[in-house]
């Protein structure tokens, strides 16, 4: 399942905190650890350096007893097993905390034990425990400065990718050229302008064919429509050949039409009215129905102006119009037309069946598909049941 998406924005704010306060919290237990073990550093090293000093009693507070048995009970209880040099942390109950150093005698064996009662001196402890609001203020200033700092950096990093889409979902609408000093959204709008440049590349050559095909087509198809129009004037006997031909000629003139529109330039003041254009269409194409077992039917609460250039919308109309003659030999073919849709239902056997650009849906149909893009309109193809289709064009009021 596709995750949610969220500005990058958000993203890089929320990564900061979470980073900032990791950070604390991983700075706070170092610190802590490392100001506890440094205290048992220090007071080692008082109690060492005077054990080692040939005249002890340099140092106040500190109290060198020889043998155990001079020890006040509450550190012999302690030290029993402690005869070996060495530096040890003894804390008693009721008598404060030590740290001892041990001192093997040198003459009669008798060891020596030279202590520093350091109660007093970690009673800052119970004072930083009564000052935690003071550190976490310190700690919540420091997450506030943390996502100031935070917002400042997203706000640089989001504001081009920003600008970026909005300019993106603008019709026709340039590149900014803004990128934030950010290295990856230059690369980006660099890889955009480039691949822009391509498309637009791709898009004129292809007009370009569409109309220098056009064009040449047109001469040939004004001879054979001239011609078709000569032979109506007294037709052959071959009727059924005559009226093949004709329908030929009328739907390489639509082709060519559509072809020659797709390699214009688009003016969005033009308008048709569809109610027209459809009974034009029905009075053209009616005598391509297989039977007179097929209905063809218009329904309009009235006339519909729709933002296509009539030549276009007869093309497009027409080529639908004719692909559902082709397919319903009974029953019913019925044009709809809404203040924003034209639709076309049949009860055929159902070209909306068959894939675009396979056999069946031709290259009239692929033609009303590229006209609809062109002029932003909107094409869907469904199959009715048990049988038919339903093709609705729909564009914005």
């Amino acid at each position: 399942m596709r995750t949610s998406a969220r500005p990058v924005r958000d993203l890089l704010l929320r990564s900061m905190w979470l980073s900032a306060a990791f950070a604390l919290v991983l700075m706070g237990a170092f610190f802590t650890l490392f100001s506890y073990d440094l205290e048992d550093v220090i007071f080692n090293r008082l109690v060492a350096a005077e054990a080692d000093r040939p005249e002890p009693g340099h140092l106040p507070g500190i109290t060198t007893y020889s043998g155990q048995a001079s020890l006040p009970p509450w550190l012999r209880e302690r030290l029993e097993q402690k005869t070996s040099q060495g530096e040890y942390e003894i804390p008693t109950e009721g008598h404060g905390h030590f740290h001892v150093a041990v001192r093997p005698g040198a003459a009669n064996g008798t060891p020596r034990y030279v202590a520093l009662d350091v109660s007093a001196l970690t009673s800052t402890t119970s004072q930083l425990r009564r000052r935690t609001g003071l550190l976490l203020t310190s700690a919540l200033l420091a997450l506030l400065a943390a996502a100031l700092l935070g917002h400042v950096v997203a706000r640089r990093l989001g504001r081009p990718l920003e600008q970026l889409v909005e300019r993106l979902r603008e019709e026709d609408g340039a590149l900014p050229e803004d990128d934030g000093g950010v290295a990856e959204v230059r690369a980006l709008l660099e890889a955009l302008r480039t691949r822009d440049a391509r498309i637009q590349e791709l898009l004129e050559r292809e007009r370009r064919f569409n109309r220098d095909a056009s064009h040449e087509l047109r001469t040939p198809l004004a001879v054979a429509q001239g011609a078709v129009e000569i032979l109506e004037l007294d037709p052959p006997r071959d009727a059924e050949t005559f009226h093949r031909l004709r329908q030929a000629v009328n739907q390489m003139g639509l082709l060519t039409e559509g072809i020659l529109w797709l390699a214009r330039e688009r003016r969005s003041e033009e308008r048709c009215e569809l109610l027209r254009v459809s009974r034009e269409l029905v009075a053209l194409y009616a005598h391509l129905r297989q039977s007179d077992r097929v209905e063809l039917s218009i329904e309009s609460a009235g006339e519909v102006l729709a933002p296509l250039p009539a030549p276009v919308a007869r093309v497009m109309l027409g080529n639908l119009l004719k692909n559902a003659l082709a397919y319903t030999s009974e029953g019913r073919i019925v044009i709809g037309i809404e203040p924003t849709a034209w639709t076309l239902s049949d009860t055929g056997v159902g070209f909306g069946s068959v894939e675009p650009g396979q056999e069946g849906f031709g290259i009239g149909l692929s033609l009303v598909e590229r006209l609809a893009r062109r002029f932003s309109w909107t094409i869907a193809i469904d199959t009715s049941r048990p049988h038919g289709t339903r093709v609705r064009l729909t564009w914005e009021r």
